[in-house]
């Protein structure tokens, strides 16, 4: 039976297993999105667009993302808790981010698209009114982001606390400090070169 419990953390519901499967399909899909939207992750939790589209462009640095985020928790986790196995921490960085997929796909989005396009626009002329239709959808659309990325975020914490069984708040500080640092240099890297 699904509860708030499981949407919120299935990595104690459901078999470590499945989950893997499931963050496997869900990297395929984030890189034929990434294909589809001329766009690619950059860091776990940064998606930028490309110039030049080809799958090689896509995928390269959307597994670099996602290698680098699992390799440096891994070690994290081992450092807190000797017992932390690499299947979870996986299953950790790839459930979360399979919910992002769906902001990118949002810029294939026609009436998305034109509604930003139309607000970027009146920027160089602050004189004119501003179309009510268009804010609206912008401001809905940067609602709805915030929302995705913050249950992408609480994923990504509790698959992280399930694999690691971390209480401390010392270790919760340190994990926020590695993750944000690491999706940081992780951007700037895989900007720099893709």
């Amino acid at each position: 039976m699904m509860n708030w419990k499981t949407i919120f953390n299935p990595f104690g519901r459901f078999d470590d297993r499945l989950l893997l499967t499931v963050g496997l399909i869900s990297t395929a899909l984030a890189i034929v999105m990434g294909y589809w939207t001329g766009s690619y992750f950059s860091s776990i939790y940064k998606i930028n667009n490309l110039d030049r589209v080809t799958l090689q462009a896509v995928a390269v640095p959307t597994l670099i993302s996602f290698a680098s985020a699992i390799i440096i928790l891994f070690i994290l986790g081992k450092i807190l808790n000797n017992k932390t196995r690499l299947i979870d921490i996986v299953n950790t960085v790839l459930i979360s981010q399979l919910v992002l997929i769906i902001l990118q796909a949002t810029d294939k989005i026609p009436f998305i698209k034109n509604a930003q396009d139309r607000m970027i626009g009146l920027q160089g002329k602050p004189s004119e009114a501003l179309p009510i239709g268009d804010l609206m959808i912008v401001v809905g659309m940067a609602s709805f982001a915030l929302i995705i990325l913050i249950y992408s975020i609480t994923i990504y914490y509790n698959g992280f606390k399930t694999a690691t069984n971390i209480k401390k708040w010392q270790h919760i500080v340190l994990f926020t400090a590695v993750s944000l640092i690491m999706t940081l240099i992780c951007q700037i890297v895989t900007s720099k070169y893709f």
